[in-house]
């Protein structure tokens, strides 16, 4: 807390600027972002449902291809290897002799040769041509029609010399065996496959019923296992959601062993430590707003103004190193003509510090009134301080009472740092360090009592007393080097001819000038009288 009571103008102090907080979840201009929109929802298993049916589905796609292909090609295999076996058997049977001089009894023993085979349900027909392409002799006795025919490759048939063709007879898709007789003609055995359409058409439909209802079950068995898989998520979400709406104490009661087990009891050591951090939140904030008031408090019990004394120039300066500090300046209306002035040093800093300079101005301002011995005055603050002070706790305290009239002033000195005066007549810095013991270390009285003594001495116009704590000459710069009496001594002596407050404001930039970066450790006080 800085408090330059009186002076004309402040000064910008190591470590006196507080930095704000500020809220990084907000824009530069303050307003709230909206919270971003969430797009379609899918739960976790739906997409796990989908993911498993598009999988059985391409699965069972794949298995039924393999299925019809391979029930195919097995049939169409049996059909060949009949249709081959018939063609060779017949050709075999029959004489080339035979088929050239074809007559009415050979046309009638061909006919009897191929009735054996019209019990073949898939048999349509067996042809025996000429080497002129006409018909011999037939199983059903139908004319064979001229029709696009397609060659079907068949490694089988090329060992046995047959030849195998497609075409359709009408809607009926029929597979010719062709087998040679000699060079006088050949054996044209038509088998109907139309089976082989049926079977594939039979497979197809059956294999996508199978298919279809793999998929239902899958999809339906892979619901089930993601609701189950998913359950501890959901009960996870839950959980989250019970927490964001503030209530840090609540804890999953997710067991699980695998990974989910793990993550709902690092969601529980989660909030726990939220909730700590919560409640120490709300504790330093308590503390902020009690330190808040305490420097509040503590401003008003420092001086407001500095005090008119005709011909004597004041000027004084308070920086707290914390919220609240246990430096202390004052001045005091001892009688009409007498004023009293106090520059005091609690050891400690922070609320303690603060608390006893509290009790030590209100003790000093007992004291004083009408007394005007320094000495008594003081003896007087030690004698009601000591007993409850704290032990290592004490006070140091450099108390003068000046007489407006004559200017002259008696000075004590509690064990605080010694008063520098400026002599006009001697030209030079002069410490005033009368003998005495801090308050607080004498707790009965006596020894305090015997070690204070009292310095009288007059103001010369000219002279300049400067008052101070150690926060000024310890102020140290980032290497660790104090500011040191010497360049105080020196400070004053090369700013005599300047105001009081002139005085101050260079000691202070001088002093700010030598911690730069360095942060302020102890409290900084400091009073400047000057005699016109």
């Amino acid at each position: 807390m800085a408090h330059p009571a009186g002076a004309r103008g402040r000064r910008p102090s190591p470590g006196g600027a507080r930095s704000q907080e500020r809220d990084h979840g907000r824009p530069p201009n303050g307003a709230r972002q909206p919270p971003p929109r969430s797009g379609l929802s899918i739960p976790i298993a739906l997409k796990f449902t989908a993911l498993i049916a598009v999988l059985v589905i391409a699965a069972m796609a794949w298995q039924a291809k393999i299925a019809i292909e391979k029930g195919v090609e097995h049939l169409e295999a049996e059909i060949n290897d009949n249709g081959i076996a018939q063609a060779v058997a017949v050709a075999g049977l029959i004489s080339p002799d035979s088929i050239t001089n074809v007559n009415i009894e050979e046309q009638k023993k061909l006919n009897q040769l191929l009735g054996a085979y019209s019990r073949n349900a898939r048999l349509l027909d067996i042809v025996i041509m000429n080497r002129g392409e006409q018909i011999v002799a037939s199983v059903r006795g139908s004319n064979r029609r001229s029709v696009e025919e397609k060659k079907v490759a068949y490694p089988k048939a090329e060992q046995a010399g047959v030849e195998i063709s497609e075409f359709e007879d009408g809607r009926i898709p029929v597979r010719s065996f062709s087998a040679g007789i000699g060079v006088a003609g050949k054996v044209e055995v038509l088998v109907s496959v139309k089976s082989i359409r049926e079977s594939h058409e039979d497979l197809s439909k059956s294999l996508t019923r199978v298919s279809v209802i793999a998929s239902i079950g899958g999809a339906f068995a892979a619901f089930l296992l993601a609701t189950f898989l998913t359950r501890p998520i959901r009960t996870l979400m839950r959980d989250l959601r019970q927490v964001s709406l503030g209530d840090l104490r609540h804890q999953s009661r997710v067991t699980s062993g695998d990974e989910l087990g793990n993550l709902a009891r690092t969601f529980n050591q989660m909030t726990r430590s939220l909730h700590t951090a919560q409640a120490a939140k709300l504790s330093q904030k308590a503390l902020e707003h009690e330190l808040s008031l305490a420097t509040s408090i503590q401003g008003g019990l420092l001086p407001s103004e500095l005090p008119e004394i005709p011909g004597l120039d004041l000027a004084a300066f308070y920086l707290s190193a914390k919220e609240v500090g246990g430096d202390y300046y004052d001045f005091l209306q001892v009688d009409d003509h007498t004023i009293g002035m106090v520059v005091a040093d609690v050891s400690g800093k922070g609320i303690p510090g603060s608390l006893v300079m509290t009790m030590t101005r209100s003790m000093l301002h007992m004291a004083a009134r009408d007394n005007q011995s320094p000495q008594q005055t003081i003896i007087e603050v030690n004698n009601c301080l000591a007993p409850d002070m704290n032990p290592g706790m004490f006070v140091t305290m450099a108390y003068l009472v000046l007489d407006t009239r004559t200017r002259e002033i008696r000075l004590v000195r509690a064990g605080h740092n010694a008063p520098l005066l400026y002599s006009a007549r001697h030209g030079q810095v002069i410490d005033l360090h009368p003998k005495g013991i801090a308050i607080g270390l004498d707790r009965e009285g006596p020894l305090f009592s015997s070690q204070l003594e009292t310095q009288k001495f007059t103001l010369q116009p000219g002279d300049i007393l400067v008052l101070y704590t150690d926060g000024i000459v310890e102020g140290k710069d980032p290497s660790g080097n104090d500011f040191g009496d010497d360049r105080l001594h020196q400070l004053i002596a090369e700013t005599r001819e300047l105001s009081a407050q002139e005085i101050l404001n260079t000691i202070l930039q001088d002093l700010q000038a030598h911690q730069k970066s360095a942060e302020q450790s102890d409290d900084i006080t400091l009073m400047v009288l000057k005699s016109c």
